[in-house]
């Protein structure tokens, strides 16, 4: 090793073990004055030690020659000399190991400890040494870089391919989409990347001794590549594989209700299935092929190993082949197809590509799945996932469970129906197998049935779930036995008969355990005519079971649009959330229906009902944030077109741009054209529902705005998007004259003594040539009033950042004054917010509305008294606001500040209040 290596020692895994394991023995050394060796970083082959290792490499100083002779806490006996150590072993072989260099550390309490770093351990066992470099050793990205460090005696080698990445990129800004293409473009990146590494002399000694060296190099030279430009080459496969992703997405999303024992798999491998789902859920933060199938020989590993633990029984690719499909179905990852894509074709290293190498089984492993799955061989269980956890499920009731749901539409046959018990189950069964006749016979029947019994008390007995006792499984004698007499006739033994018929003659109100009804088990299958039924005879199109999910929800995810109409048109709520607050317009499009996603969306547009595209739910995901992810372009595409914002977050703060993976969709995002201006249309039944007294200001401005059904949508192309996102940026950095460059103003006439910005005009309206030829002048044909997704103008952004000058500019440009954003807010409003006294002096000055409300009833005085601002609270108190003005939760500007307990605010509204009334 040369004189010249170099590495920082306190992140070292050995030191950083030993300190941190065994820290009682670790500050025994300090304080006995000891020497700790540490091998160099890639000289061990693993990073789990035991106490002995770390034993090994002290050194205790002899007393008679202390500077030379040493002994280990192991007790065996070492020499120094010329910056080497030599150790004594069995059959007097020593053993010997260069220091590298010294290093001197002190504690919190400033005692003094050496460091020796040494070229090799002190175990002359261990399986390492300068040369002896195996493949099994490169396990993570962080092996391959400290081969390629310590190897080459310092990081110049990683430098070099740092630098030939970046040439690459600068060279090749835009790469093929096609992977063969771009696999022949990374290929001669990589065999550059091999050939500036072997140039060090030492990568190519060693190289030439040993051939697992050379592969290792190969090895670790393809993986940094790899780590370096991840993310620059992953986008193009996803975008070339973007068809099969999607595909295959929409093909697991309708099979996320599938169990283990759908896919018969060993009940002897279920208790592995949680820790291989956790390991295999992790391949996408890798972004190496040794890293990616490295995780999957983990995943089979957990299997394996949890197998061994329980039962001694040798596992088979039949018994590993349906886990896999599991725990890829399972595992939430949006472009499966891509992954595969990437290790099958960017492996350059020529490592592992023999006959019956692990890593190609593994990969193989991986395609057989993929394919099996968009086979269509599997097909999801139409059954809500709850049926699959019911608590008192035995091995019998499994089994019968399982035969029941593999019944065909020709299990049940009309001889057969006559001899059964008419339950709520046998029902069920009837509408899976479209028993249309059979079904509305029997529930007909048994309606007319509890009709008979109620008709002295129909009002007071309802047949649901809600109203039931506890002696719902009671049996008939108990029943009976709790009764006035055999033949009594009063509410209450009536209720008791009327439960336990709903037992024996269910009806179209009857549920079963898991709150489901006749019309939700019609929904999950698909069966339109029975919907139609069932609807016909009353059925309540908006009951929900214990996930509250209605039969709206169950027909949108599972993509039966003709069910789905009929409830729609019978009245069914079409933003009703569930209990993860997921709307049917999320469950049609997760599951990548695009029928369901169109019938939901026209029906509200030609119903003229309102569907909120821009829902959220439980996550804060909206449903384009599920179409982004997925990959379904059609559906975003849809969902664009129809008003959805891709700039909306959810609770992890990603917007529908992160999420994508894939430049299809991200072209589709960008081609979003928000309107120009939008406005809040409000009826008076609107203003109702606020619960505003009628002298409230904010109600008679709502009954003064004009009732638009329509929104206005100016389109507006992808470049004047861009132009405002630029003009807008420039501002938030305070770069004036970019800003006015974008806006095609000439910043230099604002800055003539002719034009004046302190004073240009003689007043907003005048109308004197002086000021007609500075108007003239320095007018633009640039629309400044332009707005972003979010209703923001340049001047609205001007005033929040108090960009003085921009602002008498844009109001020299004729920028709208009093425009609100989205949330109703003008410039004013902004300022307030913002503290800035003396932006505000000027739209003041200039004709902005001081009394200007927001949609929340805001005034500008009751935003600065809201977030404490007492320099812009004295500025609006100079321009005489109205100090009466309520909000929508009816509080005047001082009562919000007593709210918030802003003492000097409140004493500057209270002064100028009691002037106020002295001047009256």
């Amino acid at each position: 090793m040369e004189g010249g290596y170099d590495e920082i020692i306190s992140d070292n895994p050995f030191f950083v073990a030993f300190k941190s394991e065994y820290m009682e023995i670790f500050q025994h050394c300090i304080a006995q004055s000891w020497i700790v060796c540490v091998p160099r970083v890639g000289s061990l082959n693993t990073r789990v030690f035991a106490i002995e290792d770390f034993c090994a490499h002290v050194l205790v100083p002899s007393d008679e020659l202390p500077e030379t002779h040493y002994s280990t806490l192991t007790e065996k006996q070492v020499t120094v000399a010329n910056k080497v150590i030599s150790l004594e072993v069995t059959k007097g072989l020593p053993l010997q190991s260069h220091i590298l260099f010294e290093e001197t550390f002190y504690t919190e309490d400033f005692m003094k400890y050496k460091v020796w770093c040494i070229e090799s351990p002190l175990e002359p066992t261990s399986n390492v040494g300068g040369n002896d470099v195996t493949k099994e050793s490169l396990c993570s990205i962080n092996d391959c870089i400290d081969l390629l460090w310590t190897q080459a005696a310092g990081r110049q080698v990683l430098d070099q391919i740092d630098l030939t990445v970046q040439l690459f990129i600068k060279k090749n800004p835009v790469l093929p989409y096609a992977v063969g293409s771009l696999k022949v473009t990374i290929s001669e990146l990589y065999t550059h990347c091999l050939q500036v590494a072997l140039q060090n002399k030492r990568l190519r000694d060693k190289s030439k001794a040993s051939k697992h060296i050379l592969e290792n190099i190969k090895l670790a030279v393809e993986c940094y590549m790899q780590q370096l430009i991840f993310d620059y080459i992953f986008k193009p496969i996803c975008t070339s594989c973007s068809y099969e992703d999607s595909h295959l997405n929409k093909k697991i999303r309708n099979m996320c209700d599938i169990q283990l024992r759908d896919l018969d798999i060993k009940k002897e491998l279920y208790h592995a299935v949680p820790k291989a789902k956790q390991i295999l859920s992790k391949i996408d933060s890798y972004n190496t092929v040794l890293e990616k199938v490295l995780c999957l020989k983990q995943a089979l590993n957990a299997i394996n190993e949890n197998s061994n633990s329980s039962n001694a029984m040798l596992l088979t690719a039949d018994d590993l082949l349906p886990v896999f499909v599991f725990l890829l179905i399972k595992s939430g990852l949006p472009n499966w197809y891509s992954q595969l894509t990437y290790m099958k074709e960017f492996q350059f290293s020529g490592i592992g590509r023999g006959d019956g190498d692990e890593s190609i089984f593994l990969i193989t492993t991986l395609e057989a799945v993929i394919e099996h799955i968009q086979s269509g061989a599997l097909a999801g269980p139409p059954d809500p996932e709850s049926y699959y956890y019911d608590s008192n499920n035995s091995d019998d009731s499994i089994s019968s469970c399982n035969q029941r749901r593999n019944s065909t539409t020709e299990s049940i046959s009309t001889t057969e129906t006559t001899g059964r018990e008419e339950t709520l189950d046998y029902v069920f069964d009837l509408i899976k197998a479209n028993h249309t006749e059979q079904v509305q016979a029997l529930l007909e029947r048994n309606r007319k049935h509890l009709n008979n019994m109620q008709d002295n008390e129909k009002s007071a007995i309802k047949l649901s779930l809600d109203e039931m006792d506890n002696d719902d499984d009671d049996s008939d004698v108990e029943i009976y036995q709790k009764l006035c007499h055999p033949l009594c006739n009063c509410k209450k033994c009536c209720q008791k008969l009327s439960k336990n018929l709903l037992k024996t003659s269910p009806t179209i109100s009857s549920r079963d355990s898991h709150g489901l009804t006749p019309l939700h088990v019609a929904s999950i299958y698909g069966k339109a005519a029975i919907v139609e039924i069932l609807l016909d005879m009353g059925a309540d199109v908006n009951a929900t079971d214990l996930n509250e999910c209605s039969p709206l929800h169950y027909s949108a995810s599972r993509g039966h649009q003709n069910a789905l109409l009929l409830l729609l048109h019978s009245g069914a709520d079409i933003n009703k959330a569930n209990i993860d607050k997921n709307a049917p317009l999320h469950m049609a499009v997760n599951n990548g229906h695009l029928n369901c996603v169109k019938a939901l969306i026209y029906f509200a547009e030609h119903g003229r009902k309102q569907i909120i595209v821009n829902c959220c739910n439980g996550n804060g995901n909206t449903p384009l944030h599920l179409a982004s992810k997925w990959g379904y372009e059609g559906i975003a595409k849809l969902l664009i077109e129809n008003g959805a914002e891709p700039s909306l977050q959810n609770r992890n703060g990603k917007s529908a741009f992160d999420i994508a993976h894939n430049y299809k969709i991200l072209q589709v995002l960008k081609s979003s054209t928000p309107s120009l201006y939008e406005y809040i249309h409000i009826t008076s039944a609107d203003i109702k529902k606020l619960n505003l007294k009628n002298d409230n200001p904010i109600t008679q401005k709502l009954q003064s705005l004009k009732i638009r059904n329509d929104r206005n949508k100016a389109s507006k192309t992808v470049e004047n998007l861009k132009r405002i996102e630029r003009i807008l940026q420039a501002i938030s950095y305070g770069d004036i004259k970019l800003a006015c460059f974008y806006m095609n103003i000439n910043y230099d006439n604002y800055t003539d003594a002719k034009c004046d910005l302190k004073d240009p005009l003689c007043h907003p309206l005048c109308e004197c040539n002086n000021c007609k030829t500075v108007t003239v002048s320095t007018i633009s044909d640039f629309d400044v009033n332009f707005c972003d997704s979010n209703g923001y103008t340049p001047l609205h952004h001007a005033a929040r950042y108090g960009l003085d000058e921009l602002c008498k500019i844009l109001i020299l440009n004729r920028a709208n004054i009093n425009l609100s954003n989205r949330k109703g807010q003008t410039a004013l409003h902004l300022a307030a917010l913002h503290n800035k006294s003396t932006t505000l002096r000027h739209l003041l000055d200039c004709g902005a509305n001081i009394n200007a409300i927001d949609f929340s009833g805001n005034t500008p005085l009751h935003d600065a008294c809201e977030v404490g601002n007492i320099g812009a609270t004295k500025v609006l108190l100079g321009y005489d606001p109205d100090l009466n003005m309520l909000n929508a939760s009816d509080k005047t500007p001082l009562d919000v500040a007593k709210g918030k307990v802003h003492l000097t605010i409140i004493d500057l509204i209270e002064k100028y209040s009691n002037k106020a009334s002295i001047y009256k």
